[in-house]
């Protein structure tokens, strides 16, 4: 059975667009939230732009809820291991190690899949 893992910016796109169509709010009112152009969140949610944390906790926020709901699967497995980082990132040093974590964290997902 092959098993597809939606990536963070996926979650995020999929939850903002079923929100909008539910609460029949448009891109443009979005847009308006967001002080955004209209143009920029069509980029966002067609997922040609990455969504920035701090973005998701901006979308949290107007959705009404909390950015952890908006991040996480709605298919997480109880097996399934989720990490959690909390803090900020204050320099250059810390940022790097923690592009190196995801890094090495895609990797092992990608020889993950090659096994199966």
């Amino acid at each position: 059975m092959e098993e597809y893992v939606m990536k963070t910016n996926d979650i995020v796109i999929n939850k903002v667009k079923k929100w909008l169509e539910a609460e029949d709010k448009s891109y443009k009112w979005l847009a308006e939230q967001l002080g955004v152009s209209k143009p920029l969140v069509g980029f966002m949610l067609n997922g040609e732009r990455t969504l920035k944390p701090e973005r998701i906790e901006q979308l949290a926020k107007i959705m009404g809820i909390t950015t952890k709901e908006l991040v996480q699967s709605d298919a997480i497995k109880k097996d399934q291991l989720t990490v959690n980082l909390r803090g900020e990132l204050s320099n250059r040093r810390s940022k790097r190690e923690l592009d190196s974590l995801l890094f090495a964290i895609n990797d092992y997902l990608g020889l993950k899949e090659q096994v199966k």
